[in-house]
């Protein structure tokens, strides 16, 4: 059995994973269904929430994932 991570290791580790999601969230380019949901859950688990004003700028980004999760479920049915 491997060596444990230590809690800097495993920071870094989130850190990188939040990092990845937000570029593939920002890129531009279509999600695969199972992308979104590793997002989804990623935010879910870390307990990730925000309170969308009119101007806020994660308006966009919400929008967005929310079109790409109905494009996405649509495509499914």
């Amino acid at each position: 059995m491997g060596k444990k991570a230590n809690m800097a290791q495993l920071h870094d580790l989130h850190r990188m994973i939040t990092e990845y999601y937000i570029e593939a969230a920002t890129s531009g380019e279509e999600l695969s269904s199972g992308t979104l949901a590793a997002i989804n859950s990623h935010l879910k688990v870390n307990d990730i929430t925000v309170d969308v004003v009119q101007t806020s700028p994660t308006q966009n980004i919400t929008s967005r994932l929310q079109l790409l999760i109905k494009d996405r479920e649509e495509e499914m049915a």
